[in-house]
This record gives C-alpha cells, structure tokens and sequence, in this order.
C-alpha cells in the first residue's frame, strides 16, 4: 500500500469522499476547520488489485473511506467454503463493522487498484469524543451498512429466484453510482457471492453478453457497460 499524500480535500480537492462537504460524506456533521486538524492523520492511499486491507479477528487500526476502486468482503462458512457477502465501492467505508465490535469480521479484498482516505481509529475516537455531531453522523454510517448487508441477503439468496434473477439483481448493485458502468468481477466471484456454481455463472454471464445486457468496454478496464432498464426488468422477474 503505497501513501499519496496528506489528505488535502479540504484545500479543493473534489475527489476525495470522505470530506467532499456533502451530508454523506464520512466527515459530515463537522466543520470545515475540524477536518482541517486531520490532515496529519488522514492519507491519502492506492493498493494493488488483490491485496488484503484486513483479516476476520484482526484488531482495527484504521478504516478506509473508498474513493476509486472496490472491496469485496470474504467470510466463511461453517464448513469452511469462502462466500462473498458484500462488495463496498466508492463512497462506502471499509473496515467500519470493527468499531463497535474491536475486531474485523471479514476478509477484505481490493478489485483493481483501491485509492481511499485511510483514516487512524484514534482520530474517529477523538472525535467522537469532541464532536457530538460527528457521533450521530457514524451511527447512521453504521445503519446504512447493516441494512446493506440485508439487502444482500435478501436480493441474493432468495430461494424463490432463479439464478438468472439472481444474477440480474447482484448486478445491479456492482453498479457504480447511477451510471451504466457495472464492476467486472470474474465468473468465480459471482458464484461465490451468489453460491452458486461457476458454470451457473458462467453461462448466466455468457448469456447476457450475447443480449447485450452486458457489453465489454474498450480498453479492457475493470467495467461492463450494462442496460440497466432491461436488467431492472429481469430483476424484477419480468
């Protein structure tokens, strides 16, 4: 993991989502004179595709706000069979489930170069302790990550679906933001994080290429653009 730079969002750069101003923001809450004193802990980072940020029952050091890139989180099952149980990508935060509970629940993962705001956890308790607002601002991060988590399951492992739904509906949540560019994990992944067979996912993946519900992007970077309406439709079961 190589440091860029001290963390400069708050003198105009706009790419930074931890303190873009915004209510979303994992900064949201404070002033812009108390993010100012974080520039000496706060820095700015790009890690390698498929390097670890953290290990299941690992004490947390820091936690890393998203700018560019994707995380996929890794847990276990009881027989030890890995699953992909959520993907964080720009904006989300990595490693937040450790701060109440002290250690990492997960494996995490980068897809492609990760570049984010890697954040020490003695400055989010300073200023928990400082700043009241800043406090309400984590809780309701730490809601939106539950309920995410949820959403997964629910969109993901419902028995009801077929595979083919399924896939459609995880799709649409690889999307990045609101545009048409959807994050291009590789057949394993997908079955891994829908637990299904890699041929499944192949032939699921195989088959909405043929549609063009998912076109390849030129250049070979980490997206697919995707028509979303139609996918949106097969999620649905229509």
């Amino acid at each position: 993991m190589g440091m860029l730079r001290v963390c400069t969002a708050w003198r105009g750069l706009g790419d930074c989502l931890a303190s873009d101003g915004r209510e979303s923001s994992f900064f949201a809450g404070l002033s812009p004179d108390a993010v100012a004193g974080l520039h000496v802990d706060v820095n700015n980072t790009a890690t390698p595709a498929e390097e670890i940020l953290y290990r299941p029952a690992t004490k947390p050091e820091s936690v890393w706000v998203l700018r560019t890139g994707a995380v996929k989180l890794l847990a276990s099952s009881w027989d030890g069979t890995p699953r992909i149980v959520r993907v964080l990508k720009a904006g989300d935060v990595a490693g937040l489930e450790a701060l109440p509970a002290g250690s990492f629940a997960h494996t995490a993962l980068t897809v492609g170069e990760v570049r984010a705001c890697r954040i020490p956890l003695s400055a989010i308790e300073r200023l928990c302790l400082e700043h009241s607002g800043f406090q309400w601002n984590l809780m309701q991060k730490l809601q939106a990550a539950l309920r995410e988590t949820e959403n997964w399951l629910v969109d993901m492992a419902s028995t009801g679906a077929s595979a083919r739904v399924r896939m459609a509906r995880l799709l649409l949540r690889l999307r990045d933001g609101e545009s048409n560019r959807i994050y291009k994990f590789t057949r394993e992944d997908l079955g891994l994080m829908l637990g299904i067979a890699l041929e499944t996912a192949s032939r699921i993946i195989a088959s909405f290429q043929r549609e063009r519900l998912l076109v390849r992007r030129p250049g070979g970077d980490r997206f697919y653009n995707g028509d979303i309406h139609r996918l949106e439709m097969i999620a649905r079961g229509t």
